[in-house]
């Protein structure tokens, strides 16, 4: 039973900070990480259009995450009109 409460303690506090994330919209030099506008004002951390930026982007757990689950209408109106941003702001 002891060995089960340690397992479970040290997945836990190894899984959560990969899915954690801060509140603060704003790196630490006080720029917004939303760096792109689609059409629709939508802003997002990446341009999926650029390749780099779509390599930052496979290894943001985080920002996918919160893609996946983001209702924001504004998101599927850039789709439509060509425009793939990734990291959408909420």
């Amino acid at each position: 039973m002891r060995l089960i409460i340690t397992l479970i303690l040290a997945v836990t506090f190894i899984v959560t900070p990969a899915f954690a994330w801060d509140d603060d919209p704003y790196g630490s030099n006080g720029e917004s990480e939303y760096k792109y506008e689609g059409y629709s004002g939508q802003r997002y951390k990446y341009d999926l259009s650029d390749p780099s930026d779509r390599l930052e982007y496979q290894v943001d757990p985080e920002a996918q995450m919160m893609d996946r689950i983001n209702p924001s209408p504004l998101i599927e109106l850039d789709r439509n009109s060509g425009q793939y941003g990734g990291g959408a702001e909420w």
